[in-house]
């Protein structure tokens, strides 16, 4: 399955919000996801481990550039007051 470009941030949205759910704390998600992922069939297993490798490899640099885009618009907007969209 392919996402669009206006399919992935609602996506990582849920995404966020299911890992979430899995715990209160990071050790508790940790461990809840991992204990799925433990009773899933090898198959699934490595397809997920794969899905997950190819995400987190280009996450740093992802996130990077969104902070950069989100900093360059913040200061726009106190330069450029009037082009903001109400």
């Amino acid at each position: 399955m392919t996402a669009s470009t206006t399919e992935f941030w609602p996506l990582l949205h849920q995404l966020a919000e299911a890992y979430e759910r899995e715990g209160l704390t990071s050790d508790e998600r940790l461990e809840t996801t991992l204990t799925a992922f433990r009773e899933m069939p090898a198959t699934v297993r490595r397809q997920l481990l794969a899905d997950l490798f190819r995400i987190s490899m280009d996450l740093p640099d992802l996130y990077a550039a969104v902070v950069s885009t989100a900093n360059e618009n913040e200061a726009h907007k106190q330069i450029w007051p009037q082009e903001e969209v109400g």
